[in-house]
């Protein structure tokens, strides 16, 4: 019986990743880095220090990394202030889902950022519990950041629906032992990881579906 849902949030909740991957690329162009499309999956799902230590050592870049998060968290501010809003759908299977089950967010953005965001757009109100970048030892795909939400929200990860868009963050809930669904656009699907479900919009999900999970082989 499914008791959780738990929601990563760039790309799930809000429609942040393609404002960082903007404030991204305007960044790295000052270091005259032209990141490929297809390298981008690579980093979606990483913690911030890990995605600036990976960039530096694929592409040479010879600045510091807290230099570089500085400057980015800056431009991503910019893009966030004029184009930050929920995710397509969110909104709408919230108040399907809330009252129906333990709702939770795990992400790895970093507590000061998570902070600006919630002011923004009052995410805590949609959640019984958060956890955002430096609250586990471990980050994403580790499982802990999914371990310590079902720890939190009392609930077994065979109870414990999660929904993801990243590699990263989808291998963190199959590690954690978790049902994990899929939501494309923000990584091929020919990519991503083998999954209990795909989905292309938030619209798919009902309550039904979350329950019709627990009939299905769990990987």
């Amino acid at each position: 019986m499914i008791k959780a849902v738990v929601f990563d949030m760039d790309g799930v909740v809000v429609n942040s990743e393609r404002l960082y991957q903007k404030a991204e690329k305007r960044l790295f162009k000052e270091y005259g880095v032209t990141i490929p499309n297809e390298d981008w999956k690579l980093f979606r799902g990483c913690g911030e220090a890990e995605f600036f230590q990976l960039v530096r050592e694929r592409y040479g870049i010879n600045e510091s990394p807290d230099t570089l998060r500085r400057k980015g968290q800056s431009y991503i501010l910019v893009e966030f202030d004029a184009n930050l809003n929920f995710n397509d759908g969110f909104q709408e299977l919230h108040r399907q889902l809330d009252g129906r089950y333990q709702l939770g967010l795990v992400t790895s953005t970093p507590g000061e950022l998570f902070q600006w965001l919630d002011q923004r757009l009052e995410l805590r109100g949609y959640f019984h519990e958060v956890i955002h970048g430096g609250m586990t030892t471990n980050t994403k795909p580790h499982p802990e950041p999914y371990l310590e939400m079902m720890r939190r929200l009392d609930v077994k990860p065979e109870e414990t629906v999660v929904i993801e868009d990243s590699i990263h963050g989808l291998n963190s809930a199959l590690a954690a032992g978790a049902w994990a669904i899929a939501l494309t656009g923000t990584i091929p699907r020919k990519d991503l990881p083998s999954v209990n479900m795909m989905v292309d919009s938030l619209a798919e999900l009902t309550p039904t579906l979350l329950d019709e999970l627990s009939e299905i082989k769990h990987l």
